[in-house]
């Protein structure tokens, strides 16, 4: 997962903020107990603690460059057990204290199912080991606590994760129509490029503008205005397959990425479209028409200059007099 491509508020986004987090806190606090069990000749948790602060900081690196491996981060859950077995066999209570941070840390360096399971591995040998090691009563205490420190920890970061999606949704929906808005133009037309180059698919834009748009808020109100943008905003949605893209670009212009579609098909695809918006009663008493200009990818083309191509059908498209489709 490349991160430099990821936007704020992603959950990855959130995964090497953190990440980096726990290992400058890692590094802080755990260096110095690792020193001090090696003054204190425990050669074992010395050497297990300095590889738990060498792998976060390692995948703390590949993070800041830009790669997040979820993978990588679960190469700290053996270093982990291992150290908590001796840790709890060495030092008895103070192990069961270590098994706090370590279940919290996994909430906060890889995706939440992954979390999910390196903490069900960890409890499973907790707690098993807090029976063996500590007293019924301590044992029975450490076994709830670490089990509500568990629990706790997967219900912030659900929180956390949900609230981010609502967010990222938020910042790429266009709220009048729900459709996408400007902000993953650029990114899906690059990806529509990247398939084109690895598959040699045909890819093909079409860029719509409703006619006389201003004259209708003129007449009808904003209120109607909303409602006409609304109502080909519906009609795009169900028009379009799952696997095409509808963008509103703002004020009355809108964007159709088609996958795998030729020239002659956009063509079809924007004339039939253009009969549907006009058929369809969408502002009452008074037809809505709109204007539509289709271009599809050529080789070696950026996706700038291949929207400025469908949009200058779309201009000569409004010059021939408007409710019309040039590809």
């Amino acid at each position: 997962m490349n991160l430099e491509t990821e936007k704020p508020g992603h959950p990855s986004d959130f995964l090497r903020k953190s990440t980096m987090g726990v290992a400058v806190t890692a590094l802080i606090f755990l260096t110095p107990f690792a020193i001090n069990n090696f003054f204190q000749g425990r050669l074992i948790l010395g050497s297990g603690s300095l590889a738990i602060v060498f792998v976060l900081a390692a995948n703390a690196w590949s993070t800041s460059r830009g790669r997040y491996h979820p993978v990588f981060a679960l190469s700290i859950v053996p270093f982990t057990l291992f150290f908590l077995v001796i840790a709890f066999l060495k030092q008895g209570i103070i192990g069961a204290l270590w098994c706090y941070p370590a279940v919290i840390a996994f909430y906060f360096m890889v995706p939440e199912k992954m979390a999910r399971l390196s903490n069900a591995v960890i409890l499973c040998v907790a707690l098993p080991m807090a029976w063996f090691v500590l007293d019924f009563p301590l044992a029975a205490r450490v076994a709830a606590t670490l089990l509500a420190v568990s629990t706790f920890s997967a219900i912030f970061v659900r929180v956390i994760t949900s609230q981010q999606r609502q967010l990222r949704e938020q910042a790429v929906t266009d709220t009048l129509t729900g459709l996408s808005n400007r902000v993953l133009l650029g990114t899906s037309l690059e990806q529509a490029i990247e398939q084109h180059h690895r598959t040699n698919a045909v890819m093909t834009v079409v860029a719509l503008d409703l006619d006389h748009f201003k004259s209708v808020n003129d007449t009808f109100g904003h209120d109607a205005g909303d409602s006409v943008l609304q109502g080909v905003g519906d009609l795009l949605r169900k028009r379009v397959r799952r696997s095409d893209r509808v963008f509103r670009l703002g004020g009355e212009e809108f964007l159709v990425l088609l996958y795998g579609t030729d020239l002659e098909n956009g063509r079809l695809f924007a004339e039939e479209l253009r009969k549907a918006i006009e058929s369809q009663p969408i502002l009452p008493g008074q037809a809505v028409t709109a204007s539509l200009g289709v271009a599809t990818l050529r080789a070696g083309e950026d996706w700038n200059a291949w929207m400025k191509r469908s949009d200058e059908n779309l201009y000569r498209a409004k010059e021939s007099g408007r409710n019309c489709v040039i590809a």
